[in-house]
């Protein structure tokens, strides 16, 4: 069995009044449902002690929900801190059967707080442009994965589906709706995905030119996609048209390894 995290060597220190021996409560979590931990604050950071058990939060915009997956496997945990500093630590248990996939996690199940220094914060009309805009574009996307799916291009290596489901010019902005779909035995951990626009000349093979798509907003964006689950996720960027010799090609890239995925329409 994998060794729990028993603690954390990151400069954290727990308040005084964290009792030495605490009674965890247990998680449970499988494959097939999501369970939904909802935090009295925002997630600053997640941690589970092995690789069958995921937590995922939104690491850019913060926010207090954290989903939690798990594929069957030995016990674990699992380790939150906050944005004011109070840390929470439970057993993580996988079970075929879940009473209730929603959990409101309460302040007084912490086990302590993180001493915090405080750093004053300069807040300008222009920093309120850029979090209204930045609202826009999300409810965009929240829009764009509601509706039906109009295209189905796609592509697989290494039991790795990539496909795109939308194509939506909205202003000034185009919205990719992609799907990844893990159908292999091992959990996909996500390095990057990268959107280019190819020209081709074919009166000159030798001629070839890509231009990057760089995103200027992702939506759900994807850490960890564990065995025989998709994730969907969102590309927003800037206004572009296809001539006729362009083609788009995408390249998912999973971290640390060779699985790798060309998508190319």
């Amino acid at each position: 069995m994998k060794k729990l995290i028993v603690m954390m060597s990151l400069g954290l220190m727990l308040s005084a009044h964290a009792k030495n021996k605490i009674q965890l409560d247990t998680l449970y979590a499988n494959s097939t449902m999501t369970m939904a931990l909802f935090f009295p604050t925002d997630i600053k950071q997640g941690i589970t002690g092995s690789d069958n058990f995921v937590f995922t939060y939104d690491r850019e915009k913060e926010q207090n929900l954290g989903l939690l997956k798990a594929v069957k496997g030995d016990l674990s945990n699992l380790l939150v801190i906050t944005t004011d500093g109070t840390v929470y630590s439970y057993i993580l248990k996988y079970s075929e059967h879940l009473e209730n996939p929603n959990r409101f996690i309460t302040k007084n199940e912490s086990i302590g707080n993180v001493k915090q220094v405080q750093t004053e914060r300069t807040i300008t009309k222009q920093s309120f442009s850029v979090k209204d805009s930045l609202g826009l574009l999300r409810r965009s996307c929240e829009s764009l994965l509601k509706l039906p799916e109009e295209k189905n291009i796609k592509t697989k290596m290494s039991d790795i589906k990539l496909s795109l489901k939308n194509f939506k010019y909205h202003g000034d902005n185009v919205y990719l709706q992609f799907e990844i779909e893990n159908k292999s035995g091992v959990r996909f951990d996500f390095d990057y995905l990268n959107v280019f626009k190819v020209n081709r000349n074919k009166k000159r093979n030798a001629s070839y030119q890509e231009i990057p798509l760089n995103p200027i907003y992702v939506h759900n964006k994807p850490y960890q996609i564990l065995p025989n689950t998709k994730a969907k996720l969102v590309y927003v960027v800037p206004k572009f048209t296809i001539g006729d010799s362009e083609k788009m090609e995408v390249r998912l890239q999973e971290l640390n390894t060779t699985r790798a995925v060309n998508l190319i329409w």
